[in-house]
C-alpha cells in the first residue's frame, strides 16, 4: 500500500488514539478533530476517535518526546507516521497582548490560517446559514478574536515563517453587511501580510455584488 493510499485509508476509516493525542484540532472552525499526520512527503488531516468512538481496525500511539506516531491495523504495525511539532509561534504574543494562536493556526505542517472576520450576516437566519459553518464556535470557546486586524496577521505571519517554516497562509472570512462581502478586509489584510513577510496567500470569500 502506497503513503497516499494509506493516508487515505486513515482518513476515510479514522484513527483511534492511545494517550495523549498532542498537537490536533479541536472542536470549532477548520479542520476539527483532526490530527495532521505526514508519510513520506505526503500530509493530510486524519480524524482521530476515542478508542471507544468507532470500529476503526486503526490505531495509534506517539513515541514518547518524539514526533513518530506507530500505525497499527488490527494490532500489527503498518506504519510510522510523523506528526507536526507545537509550533514556536504559539508562544507568543502580539504588541497588544493577544497570544498569537488566537490570531492564526498551524493547519497541516506548513500551512498558516485564519479567519479575519469571526463573524457573518448568514448566521442570524438558520435558512441562510451554513450548515457546517462553525466560526462563532471558535469566538464563544475564547479560542480567538472576532477581528484580526492587518497588523496583527503580519506579526503571526512573520514570526510562522521564521520561527516554524511555514510556507503559505490562507484567509477566510466570515461575510460582513457590506457589498464586497469582505474582500475589502481581505486585501487589507494580504497587502499588510506581503509586506512583513513574501509568502503565497490564498483568500475564501462570497462573491461580492460587484466584481
Amino acid at each position: 500500500m502506497s503513503a497516499v493510499e494509506l493516508l487515505s485509508e486513515l482518513q476515510c476509516n479514522g484513527l483511534k488514539w492511545e494517550g495523549d493525542i498532542g498537537l490536533a484540532r479541536k472542536g470549532g472552525a477548520g479542520p476539527s478533530d483532526h490530527k495532521a499526520l505526514s508519510l513520506q512527503g505526503h500530509t493530510m488531516m486524519i480524524p482521530v476517535l476515542n478508542l471507544a468512538a468507532k470500529d476503526s481496525p486503526y490505531t495509534a500511539k506517539q513515541e514518547h518526546d518524539t514526533n513518530n506516531v506507530m500505525v497499527f491495523k488490527n494490532k500489527v504495525q503498518v506504519a510510522t507516521l510523523s506528526a507536526p511539532k507545537r509550533p514556536k509561534f504559539y508562544d507568543l504574543k502580539t504588541q497588544d497582548g493577544i497570544p498569537f494562536e488566537q490570531i492564526a493556526t498551524l493547519h497541516s505542517h506548513d500551512v498558516l490560517a485564519t479567519t479575519v472576520l469571526q463573524h457573518c450576516i448568514r448566521m442570524n437566519d438558520k435558512s441562510t446559514a451554513c450548515q457546517f459553518c462553525s466560526i462563532d464556535q471558535s469566538l464563544q470557546d475564547s479560542r480567538t478574536v472576532i477581528r484580526k486586524r492587518p497588523e496583527q496577521l503580519a506579526e503571526v505571519a512573520k514570526a510562522a515563517v521564521e520561527l516554524d517554516g511555514v510556507s503559505q497562509m490562507i484567509l477566510t472570512t466570515g461575510t460582513p453587511n457590506t457589498p464586497d462581502r469582505g474582500a475589502a478586509i481581505l486585501l487589507d489584510s494580504v497587502v499588510a501580510i506581503r509586506k512583513a513577510v513574501e509568502i503565497p496567500i490564498q483568500v475564501q470569500c462570497e462573491p461580492p455584488n460587484d466584481f
